[in-house]
C-alpha cells in the first residue's frame, strides 16, 4: 500500500487525494470534448467539475456525519476520513441540476454528457481507496475457495489489516471503468437524449448494490432485511434509472435534437460599415 505520495513531517499529500484529482481532471477533459462534439460551450466543463468536487466531498462528509458517525462533531467536517459515497452523489447532482437550470442548459443532454465521466471519476476515487488502504475493505475471504485468488491483506494501509479480504475498491473501480467505456461508446448512438443517464443510474446502482454485500459493515447500521443505507440508495438509483430511461426513451422532447447534437450556430455577418473601416485601416 502507498498511503501518502509525499510525507515530510506534518506535511502529507495523500494518495487518495491525488487519485481524486486525477479523476476530476480527466473528467473535466472528457466532458469538454463531449460538449464540443455536441456544439455546446466546452468552457462550462470546468464549472461542472468544480461543483462535483465541492458537492461530492461536502455531501459525502455530511452524509457520513449524519447517518454513520457515532457522534456529530463539526471539526470532523475537515478531517480526511469518513466519506459516504451516496451523500456526495446527491449533493453534487443537486448543485449541477441547479446550475443547468440557471444557465438554461438542456437538462437531458447535460445529464447524458456527465454520465460517462461520473463513472470514470468514481472509478479513479476507488483506485485511490485501494492504493492508500483507507479501510473500504471487503469481508474476509473463505479459505480454499476460488474467490481467495482475488483477495489480499492491507498491512501498510492507512487502516491496516492482516486479514485476507475482498478488495472491494478494485471490484468497484473495474465495474465503473467498464460502465464508462460502455457509456462513452454509446455517445451519438442513442437518439433520445436522457436515456444514457438512465443507463448510468442502472449500471452504477447495480454495481454498488452487489458489492455492498461483501463490504465490511463497519459502523454502518442495517435498516431492514439486512440492507444498509448504501443498498437502499443503490436500489433507488436503479428504479429511477429505469423510470427515466423508459420515459425519456419513449417521449421525445421537440426542443431537443436527435442524439443530443445541436446544429452549429451561424456566425453573424460583419456589417458593411465595419468592413469598410477595416479596409481603410481604421
Amino acid at each position: 500500500m502507498w498511503p501518502y505520495v509525499v510525507e515530510w513531517g506534518w506535511f502529507k499529500i495523500g494518495t487518495y487525494g491525488v487519485m481524486m484529482a486525477i479523476g476530476f481532471l480527466t473528467a473535466s477533459w472528457l466532458l469538454a470534448r463531449d460538449l464540443k462534439s455536441r456544439n455546446l460551450n466546452p468552457a462550462i466543463a470546468d464549472s461542472i467539475t468544480l461543483m462535483c468536487i465541492v458537492g461530492g466531498v461536502l455531501g459525502a462528509k455530511l452524509a457520513y456525519m449524519l447517518t454513520e458517525a457515532q457522534t456529530f462533531v463539526w471539526s470532523d467536517l475537515f478531517s480526511g476520513s469518513g466519506l459516504t459515497w451516496h451523500g456526495g452523489l446527491i449533493l453534487a447532482a443537486a448543485l449541477n441540476v441547479g446550475y443547468f437550470a440557471w444557465k438554461k442548459l438542456p437538462l437531458r443532454v447535460m445529464l447524458d454528457t456527465v454520465s460517462p465521466v461520473l463513472a470514470s471519476g468514481y472509478a479513479f476515487g476507488r483506485l485511490g481507496c485501494q492504493i492508500s488502504g483507507d479501510g473500504d475493505y471487503g469481508i474476509p475471504c473463505t479459505p480454499d475457495s476460488l474467490d481467495r485468488v482475488f483477495c489480499m491483506a492491507y498491512p501498510n494501509g492507512i487502516v491496516p489489516t492482516h486479514d485476507i479480504v475482498h478488495p472491494t475498491p478494485v471490484y468497484e473501480a473495474v465495474a465503473n471503468f467498464a460502465l464508462f467505456a460502455i457509456l462513452w461508446k454509446l455517445r451519438g448512438r442513442i437518439k433520445n437524449p436522457g436515456v444514457m443517464f438512465g443507463l448510468y443510474l442502472i449500471g452504477s446502482g447495480i454495481s454498488r448494490f452487489l458489492v455492498e454485500f461483501i463490504r465490511q459493515p463497519e459502523s454502518r447500521p442495517e435498516r431492514f432485511w439486512g440492507l444498509r443505507d448504501a443498498h437502499l440508495i443503490a436500489l433507488g438509483q436503479i428504479v429511477l434509472g429505469i423510470v427515466l430511461g423508459l420515459w425519456w426513451g419513449l417521449v421525445k422532447s421537440p426542443s431537443l435534437p436527435d442524439y443530443g447534437v445541436f446544429p452549429v450556430a451561424a456566425e453573424s455577418p460583419v456589417p458593411a460599415v465595419t468592413r469598410q473601416r477595416r479596409r481603410k485601416g481604421k
